[in-house]
């Protein structure tokens, strides 16, 4: 590594939602980073605090909202020097329009890195199956970006949904096989509907994706963010930046 680089931003991690996807971001962020030496990594500072109201049911049923709690954890990351800030949960970003609001620094969207990811694969997809939260799905904010970069894709139908609720809900109760095995069925029943390429966008979902059957391709939005980290922590500083 060149020992005269400029020492790379630091990341605010948002976690807690649940607290294994933010160690899971953690980790693929320290993978990604070319390093030689203990300097050469990403600081990273990280805000794993699972006490958030859920975000599914403010989004479907008027639940109690998680953004005071969002707030909360973005302001310590802010004090904590964090010059960019990445939420490790994709249904979150239903707030991110507010969170960008009060943040004095960037948010590096999963949405936006994850249509870039789909962006850079060999070929792309002739139908994209979207694997999230009913709320991330009701929130729109994958469809949307989805759209606008032309990106065919379809929702879950109820019965894939089941089971992909049921996988999200093993992997947060610390059974990742067996979430990987409901992941495996939901992926099948969308790939017999068309769909070559399943985009994991519910951050428990990528630790459940090894069991998936290699007729469907993945892209995985916490690799995907993670790269974005990586590549804005590392990108040449303006002068006086």
């Amino acid at each position: 590594m060149d020992t005269n680089r400029p020492a790379p931003r630091r990341i605010g991690v948002l976690g807690g939602m649940g607290p294994a996807a933010a160690i899971d971001l953690q980790a693929r962020i320290l993978a990604l980073t070319p390093a030689s030496r203990d300097e050469d990594h990403i600081p990273v500072v990280c805000w794993n605090v699972p006490q958030v109201p859920p975000r599914v049911p403010a989004i479907l049923s008027g639940g109690p909202s998680p953004l005071p709690a969002l707030l909360e954890g973005v302001r310590a990351l802010e004090a904590a020097g964090a010059e960019a800030i990445a939420i490790a949960c994709n249904t979150a970003h239903h707030w991110a329009d507010d969170l960008r609001a009060e943040m004095g620094v960037p948010l590096i969207d999963i949405g936006e890195a994850t249509v870039r990811e789909i962006g850079h694969l060999p070929r792309p997809p002739r139908l994209a199956a979207l694997a999230a939260t009913r709320g991330t799905l009701a929130s729109g904010f994958f469809a949307r970006r989805l759209d606008a970069a032309g990106i065919p894709w379809i929702a879950p139908d109820e019965a894939a949904q089941a089971l992909l609720d049921e996988a999200i809900a093993a992997v947060k109760s610390g059974d990742a096989p067996s979430g990987g095995r409901l992941l495996a069925l939901a992926a099948g029943t969308m790939h017999q509907r068309g769909a070559d390429l399943l985009v994991a966008a519910c951050t428990e979902l990528p630790l459940a994706a090894r069991a998936l059957p290699p007729a469907i391709a993945l892209v995985d939005t916490t690799q995907a963010l993670a790269r974005a980290v990586v590549d804005f922590a590392r990108a040449p500083r303006a002068p006086g930046d």
